[in-house]
């Protein structure tokens, strides 16, 4: 059965005995309709013929909403696909950086210059990275998806990314990283929370900080200085097809909110 038809199915036999004991806006409610009423006779369909068995069959519409698992599958499976056709026959590497907890609330408040200045300091880093000579010298390529979410719904935010190892040298050549280590975490955890606390600083200082005031604003930023962030990195040896499907699967998924989620690619 497919994982659709599982959702489906809960929602139709547990959504009324679950509303009652937890509310749920009027946002949640139409997306929770919509996954209900998805391929069914409540949206209508068409009713196809064969004009040699006279074998007839029923073709029921799809809601087409972002939250709805069979309505995204196949956006996911061609975006798999892409994906695939263009992996190289070489070592990947699966990168995640995460944003501190501390910043959520500005996350909550202004979600999409958030999500748009992590993957701008995400991309610079490992280009800084890449492009160094003291490390692989050259242009490195990568793909990456944004997750807003961790496993139990909470705001976890965080850019899963999917890098080759090596870079195309200057000269237009395939330079290879060395066995299957690419950069140190804690350097590019460092270099990530560096430039993406000064772009956030930068904001603050132009716009007030998604209305924070100036001493708040730049103690939370000396705060969030004064810690280790997150960087996440292991090789895929053998499985970068596994990693591709894993990303894509969120590629055309989001969570059910209040509000739609805001979600963005970086290639």
């Amino acid at each position: 059965m497919a994982k659709g038809a599982r959702m489906q199915m809960i929602l139709t036999g547990h959504l009324d005995a679950y509303a009652a004991s937890h509310r749920l806006s009027a946002r949640q409610w139409q997306v929770c309709r919509h996954l209900i009423d998805c391929r069914t006779a409540a949206l209508g369909g068409l009713e196809l013929h064969c004009e040699r068995c006279e074998h007839a069959t029923v073709q029921y519409h799809s809601c087409r909403d972002r939250h709805c698992p069979r309505c995204g599958q196949r956006s996911t499976e061609r975006c798999c696909e892409r994906q695939r056709q263009a992996v190289l026959p070489v070592t990947y590497h699966h990168l995640v950086f995460t944003l501190p907890h501390g910043l959520n609330a500005w996350v909550e408040r202004e979600p999409e210059l958030i999500y748009g200045l992590l993957f701008e300091s995400v991309c610079a880093t490992l280009k800084a990275f890449g492009a160094d000579p003291k490390r692989l010298g050259g242009q490195l390529g990568m793909s990456a998806v944004l997750h807003t979410w961790g496993r139990n719904l909470s705001r976890h935010v965080h850019l899963h990314c999917l890098v080759p190892g090596g870079v195309l040298s200057p000269e237009g050549r395939w330079r290879g990283a060395s066995g299957s280590y690419l950069f140190p975490v804690r350097a590019l955890a460092r270099h990530f929370r560096g430039r993406l606390v000064s772009a956030l600083r930068r904001h603050g200082d132009r716009q007030g900080g998604a209305d924070i005031a100036p001493g708040t604003l730049n103690a939370l930023l000396d705060e969030l200085m004064s810690h280790d962030w997150v960087v996440y990195s292991k090789p895929c040896l053998g499985h970068t097809e596994t990693v591709v499907d894993y990303l894509g699967r969120y590629q055309s998924r989001s969570a059910i909110r209040a509000r739609p989620a805001k979600a963005g690619r970086c290639g």
